[in-house]
């Protein structure tokens, strides 16, 4: 229904007013998102075009980490990655005046590469950040940043994990960064714990699919074969039917919790 309604004449002026309505705001920025799917399912650039938006609707961070990442997903998903569109790296060295223009494109760049799991990539990009300007960071690039240290076992990533969380805590997009960072990190002190105590956040819904694979995951590292098994059976239950790449990744997991020892169980008369 939105996408029809974009294709109606002014509707594009009517857009740009409703963003700044505290009564359209949320319709406003739903079109906005769909507006740019649009661009994206038809093969072309569209980074700049989101930024140009959200700057326009003067986003704070979070409506920014939320449509970024939104897109940032469903690009890849669509075989059109902001990667392949996004020029130099200005957005995150000289953000210059309109910093929600460099914010989004920001959040996008390095949203992306976090769906690559391109950790290294990541941290090659943030060290070429003047130190003043990382001083100014959003909370989410900074969550971008220690999932970058989380996901490569780098010193100081479980502490960058615990000062972002002490920022942000209540925000979905920088939970799910962390615990993305977590499970992909190798040999992490806690690992699993960590991975447990951060999925238990009420910040996440109890069946949210991407939190419950990723339980399965610390279930099964910590030989405990029946909670991982119903982790992931209750993640293959919640997730969307037009996720086929996700479902692959939760069927892999599930093979690989099967393929552990079964539960020890007494015989009768012991």
């Amino acid at each position: 229904m939105i996408r029809g309604l974009l294709d109606t004449p002014g509707s594009y002026a009517a857009l740009a007013a409703a963003v700044h309505r505290d009564d359209l705001r949320p319709t406003a920025l739903a079109a906005i998102r769909s507006l740019i799917e649009q661009d994206i399912d038809a093969g072309r650039p569209w980074p700049s075009e989101a930024a140009r938006w959200l700057s326009r609707a003067n986003a704070d961070w979070q409506t920014s980490a939320a449509l970024a990442n939104h897109l940032a997903w469903y690009a890849r998903s669509r075989r059109n990655s902001a990667l392949a569109h996004l020029a130099g790296t200005d957005h995150l060295t000289q953000p210059g005046t309109d910093r929600v223009h460099a914010q989004a494109l920001r959040h996008i760049h390095l949203g992306t590469l976090r769906f690559d799991f391109r950790c290294r990539s990541i941290q090659h990009l943030l060290d070429q950040v003047p130190v003043g300007e990382r001083a100014r960071w959003d909370p989410y690039t900074r969550a971008l940043a220690a999932f970058a240290l989380l996901g490569s076992s780098a010193p100081g990533a479980l502490e960058a994990l615990d000062r972002c969380l002490a920022e942000a805590g209540d925000n979905p997009q920088v939970c799910h960064a962390l615990l993305h960072g977590l499970w992909l990190g190798d040999g992490l002190p806690d690992q699993a714990e960590r991975i447990l105590e951060l999925a238990a956040w009420p910040t996440f819904d109890d069946a949210d699919p991407i939190m419950l694979f990723r339980t399965a995951a610390a279930w099964r590292s910590l030989g405990r074969r029946s909670e991982a098994l119903d982790a992931i059976h209750s993640a293959v239950e919640a997730l969307d039917p037009n996720q086929p790449d996700v479902h692959a990744d939760l069927v892999r997991e599930r093979a690989l919790i099967t393929a552990m020892a079964r539960d020890p169980r007494p015989h009768r008369g012991d």
